[in-house]
């Protein structure tokens, strides 16, 4: 239950800073009393440069990868930069859970698609038993998503990752990915991990 609690107080992070950052409809105050002003005098509202093809400052992610079956995001930010929340879970004998933040970059590639490109780093731990004994670990993540908007508050995306995952100490598992990985030990209580892999899912 400890580490549901954890995970839970993550994602609990996430949607109350999500919460005082409601979707934005793109008008400042100011510059929505003056198009209240231009409909009162008859004339047609100043159209607002639009910064993208997504709708809000704050959109949610769901979405499989090699590493973990079910992920959420949270990211921050309607313009070309932003800031992620995400959190995983992988169920199964080896069940684990992941968290971590990150920030990144959004293009606009035409009519319909776009370009998300980020690096995160996190930690991994079991479900049972985590943050115990004196081992630890670091996984980080270089991450591009093309999407495509079918909505303009939805969106289906997917891309290539490259990950690094760094151990100390006794681990709880011995990979994290259904991919397979390139291998180093620094020392004998450290090992290093790299691979590409894989993510697809959702952008709301």
């Amino acid at each position: 239950m400890k580490s549901l609690a954890l995970l839970a107080s993550w994602l609990w992070a996430g949607a109350a800073v999500a919460g005082q950052f409601p979707g934005a409809s793109g008008l400042m105050p100011e510059a929505a009393a003056e198009s209240r002003l231009e409909q009162a005098a008859g004339e047609p509202p100043a159209a607002t440069p639009a910064r993208g093809l997504r709708k809000g400052k704050v959109h949610v992610e769901l979405w499989a990868s090699d590493i973990q079956y079910a992920n959420l995001a949270v990211k921050f930010g309607g313009g070309p930069f932003y800031v992620t929340l995400l959190s995983g879970f992988e169920p199964g004998r080896d069940s684990r859970f992941s968290f971590g933040l990150g920030v990144g970059g959004h293009l606009t590639l035409g009519h319909r698609f776009w370009l998300d490109g980020d690096v995160t780093g996190g930690g991994v731990q079991p479900v049972q038993k985590p943050l115990e004994g004196d081992g630890g670990n670091v996984l980080a993540q270089v991450r591009l998503m093309l999407g495509f908007q079918v909505l303009p508050r939805l969106a289906l995306f997917a891309g290539p990752t490259y990950n690094a995952w760094f151990v100390w100490g006794q681990p709880d598992f011995d990979s994290i990915t259904r991919m397979s990985v390139s291998q180093s030990e620094p020392k004998p209580d450290q090992r290093l991990q790299h691979w590409p892999g894989l993510q697809v899912g959702l952008h709301i």
